[in-house]
């Protein structure tokens, strides 16, 4: 049987790769290339300004499981652009998805698969990583944690790209199990802008591969984009622009869907208590990671309540309303979660602890009568023996708290 000198020297690639431990895709693909894309000049560090150098701000975040939706579209089919050559360094392009893609206003998206314009100008091997971040709602908008997460499970990378062909590319991510490449946080701009949610997206790819960059089609840019400098301890990131007014737009197509709101549900009660709990207020606290948000939520006359809160996943939830002490559980938030909570009774001030203060305020409104009054701790509408028993009970008791 013959074999032709390309298969030849295919094997001979392939046998070299094996033993090297090199992989020829893992979490991403090639999936056509673009022959009527052509990249005219690569850029380099070298032609780089820089206008800014952005602030920073904590997120912690929870994962998803999305539908398929083009939430974001810029991308050339023809025509001569230019590319970015990081150098092994991570550019991140600033993303901008049109409100009305996410009716609940919170801007967290699930993020299924992500194509990527990149010019590979020979034939052979390269390493590919993607990362993201999410933004805040200054303008302009600036990523809001560092260093940036990457993408998840099978396309979390860094992967040995084989590249049969140069020119410019249109890279994939794989088709995740769980549907899903990653889940941000978006910031939202001012009304001057639209109110578009931002976040960013990057990639690093060996030099001298590059992001196809210029005045791609698509939504409006800022004509900026991050880089990230691990050798720089004071500003791991910086913000740069493209000389010769060279458009820093990359070519991008995005698919995923807005996290739908989670409602949290149940009923709250508080030891002992026998009035009605309607119009009471109750405040809830969720932590996720480092970052903690509160909500109010209105009882009904037995105690229940409803809210919507934009968390999802693994996170600890804390009710506290007073004379109840905070009650802490862990539980997983999605789609609707009902959580019932039981609070100890005896915290008229509201300190989270059952104390001397509290056991004053039931002597000194001693005998007193009337509706929703603090140091009626039983709810009967009298400050009485029954009060102070439930004080002295839980005396020395401290709620939960983060």
């Amino acid at each position: 049987m013959r074999t032709s000198m390309a298969g030849l020297l295919a094997l001979m690639v392939a046998m070299l790769s094996a033993q090297s431990g090199w992989q020829t895709l893992g979490g991403w693909e090639l999936i056509e290339r673009l022959d009527d894309v052509q990249v005219i000049k690569v850029f380099r560090p070298d032609n780089l300004f820089q206008p800014a150098v952005p602030r920073w701000q904590p997120f912690d975040g929870g994962d998803f499981f999305p539908t398929d939706q083009l939430l974001y579209y810029r991308w050339a089919t023809s025509g001569q652009y230019y590319a970015y050559d990081s150098e092994g360094k991570i550019a991140l392009d600033d993303v901008q998805i049109y409100p009305y893609l996410d009716p609940s206003g919170q801007g967290r998206f699930r993020i299924s698969r992500v194509e990527i314009m990149v010019y590979f100008p020979r034939v052979g091997y390269y390493d590919i990583q993607g990362f993201w971040t999410g933004a805040d709602s200054d303008f302009p908008p600036y990523p809001s944690f560092a260093p940036p997460a990457t993408f998840l499970r099978g396309n979390q990378g860094p992967h040995r790209l084989y590249v049969p062909q140069a020119g410019v590319w249109r890279l994939g991510t794989n088709p995740d199990p769980n549907n899903e490449v990653f889940t941000v946080q978006a910031g939202q701009l001012g009304q001057d802008f639209g109110n578009m949610f931002v976040f960013y997206l990057g990639i690093r790819v060996s030099s001298p591969a590059a992001w196809v960059c210029g005045n791609l089609p698509g939504d409006p840019n800022f004509d900026y984009f991050i880089q990230y400098e691990p050798d720089n301890q004071e500003d791991v990131y910086q913000y740069y622009g493209l000389e010769g007014g060279v458009q820093a737009t990359f070519g991008l197509r995005i698919w995923g869907d807005a996290a739908p709101a989670t409602t949290l549900q149940g009923v709250i009660n508080i030891e002992g208590y026998t009035g009605s709990y309607a119009g009471r207020q109750a405040t809830i606290r969720i932590r996720q990671g480092s970052t903690i948000n509160t909500y109010t939520a209105t009882l009904s006359d037995s105690g229940i309540y409803q809210i919507q809160v934009s968390e999802q996943g693994a996170a600890e939830v804390l009710a506290q309303m007073p004379p109840g002490l905070a009650r802490k559980v862990s539980l997983t938030l999605s789609g609707t979660t009902t959580q019932n909570f039981t609070l100890i009774n005896g915290d008229v001030d509201g300190s989270n602890t059952v104390d001397d203060a509290d056991l004053l305020a039931v002597l000194f409104a001693f005998g007193q009568t009337g509706s929703n009054r603090a140091e009626d701790v039983n709810g009967d509408g009298a400050v009485d023996d029954a009060d102070l028993l439930i004080v002295l009970f839980n005396f020395g008791q401290t709620g939960d708290g983060f």
